[in-house]
């Protein structure tokens, strides 16, 4: 029932519009209207819903309750979410801890460097060819960690997130640099490498699952032989929200272009059929300047990627994914990303602004869900409040370690990157050294600081009117 529902859900969003109906419809809009009314209704039947607004909930503060999610929960999700069909979620609505984990999108960015170590291969590696099977082996390792259904926080505007790479190779930086709509930037160097990213993911509710595109412009670079990569990602589709047991599908096309040499590779992602056949399958071929395909590719996503030869030989495993925690939690983590809410992959000089010293975050991190809720509002209400103070002060915003590139460079796969893109703007070292010269040795940052993104003392003290009605958005 449950997909069929889905499917009437997927006819009527097709033939509505996105923005708010007007007035004055035409014989198709009553229909399309009528139509998506009448699949909201029979999601309403199927949740269990009798009246929705019995269940409505919003995010005031008051938390998320104690114990797991259960169908109540699901129940309150829908009444949220049953105007939304056919919406972009990311940032539409302020939506409870119970469907979230103790991370930031920030932190979900750069989950990409979990293998970084296929970085490091490709740029010691002489064969271009087997370079670029690198740089698709870990565009596609990153998806290992993407079977996790809970959402991350999304990001305050000046929030970032730092990390050490290992053996002191380099420091991983992103910030959140636009609210609405959420973008946040990222940046790498080591001494073989160099890896940026604007990511401004886009969403459509369509009832029962939540569909999802990477859009923004990654960029890697090699140092030594100064070789270029984009990568293209496929989309991916998070089924059963409201009925069902929740689970991901990542399929499509995805393409890895050497912007230098004119290689690319186009790797396919089979969509999980309606008996189980596919999922986390991929496949795909290497294919030189010349026209030629020169290795073919085949993996899981969640499990391992080799290529060989066209005709079988020369085979070669180039990523495995790591094992999972021994003693797992709800959320899925791996332990790399155990690792990223620890103060052990810190830097020197941490910023304030990290995700890691978010109240909300760490509450939901130690299971006090009432907590994480009533901290999660409060950072919201002092985001609206500080947006406030500055359109009244007559100020733009300006990001702290990012900047607006002056030319973007764009692929044709790009040209719908869906915001402007974001570059490094290389004042974040020589801050860095100051912090660090300041901060006291052997302290754990994770106890010494306090969360702090904002722009302004007013915000920091507590001088700024907050609970202005009206707006409910995602902080």
């Amino acid at each position: 029932a449950a997909e069929r529902v889905g499917d009437l859900c997927a006819r009527a969003t097709t033939m509505s519009e996105e923005e708010e109906v007007p007035e004055k419809q035409g014989w198709f809009s009553r229909l399309a209207t009528g139509l998506a009314k009448s699949v909201g209704e029979g999601l309403d039947y199927i949740a269990g819903v009798e009246d929705p607004a019995d269940l409505e909930t919003k995010d005031d503060g008051s938390g998320a309750g104690t114990g797991g999610e259960d169908a109540t929960e699901r129940k309150a999700l829908w009444s949220q979410l049953k105007d939304l069909i056919g919406a972009d979620v990311m940032s539409k609505l302020s939506v409870p801890v119970f469907i979230m984990e103790p991370t930031t999108m920030l932190q979900k960015m750069s989950e990409i460097l979990q293998y970084a170590a296929l970085l490091d291969a490709a740029a010691d590696e002489a064969d271009e060819d087997m370079r670029l099977a690198y740089i698709c082996a870990l565009a596609i390792s990153t998806y290992s960690s993407c079977e996790r259904t809970k959402k991350p926080f999304n990001p305050l505007l000046g929030e970032t997130w730092e990390f050490e790479l290992p053996n002191g190779a380099g420091t991983y930086v992103s910030e959140q640099v636009c609210h609405h709509p959420p973008v946040g930037a990222g940046h790498c160097t080591t001494a073989k490498w160099t890896y940026d990213l604007t990511s401004a993911a886009r969403t459509k509710f369509m009832g029962n699952w939540v569909d999802v595109w990477p859009k923004g412009r990654t960029r890697i670079a090699l140092k030594e032989t100064g070789d270029v990569y984009n990568i293209g990602p496929p989309a991916s589709r998070v089924n059963n929200i409201i009925v069902g047991r929740t689970w991901i599908d990542t399929f499509g096309d995805m393409q890895v272009n050497n912007l230098k040499t004119k290689q690319k590779a186009l790797i396919k992602f089979r969509e999980c059929s309606v008996f189980g056949t596919g999922r986390w399958e991929v496949s795909g071929e290497l294919v030189g300047a010349d026209g030629e395909t020169k290795y073919v590719l085949n993996g899981k996503w969640n499990e391992s990627v080799s290529v060989s030869k066209p005709d079988g030989s020369q085979s070669k495993t180039l990523w495995r994914k790591e094992p999972m925690p021994e003693n797992p939690t709800k959320y899925g983590f791996t332990n790399f990303t155990f690792k990223q809410n620890s103060h052990e992959t810190c830097p020197p000089g941490l910023l304030a602004s990290d995700s890691r010293l978010r109240p909300d975050r760490a509450a939901l991190e130690r299971g006090d869900d009432a907590l994480a809720g009533a901290k999660k509002y409060e950072l919201e209400e002092l985001q609206r409040a500080e947006r406030r103070l500055r359109e009244s002060k007559g100020d733009t915003y300006s990001p702290k370690w990012f900047r607006l590139a002056a030319d973007a460079d764009l692929h044709e796969l790009e040209q719908d990157v869906g915001t402007a893109v974001w570059e490094w703007n290389g004042e974040y070292e020589e801050a860095t050294k100051k912090r660090a010269a300041a901060a006291v040795e052997g302290a754990n940052p994770l106890e010494s600081l306090v969360f702090d993104p904002w722009c302004y003392e007013e915000t920091r003290s507590g001088q700024v009117v907050v609970g202005e009605e009206g707006d409910t958005t995602e902080a």
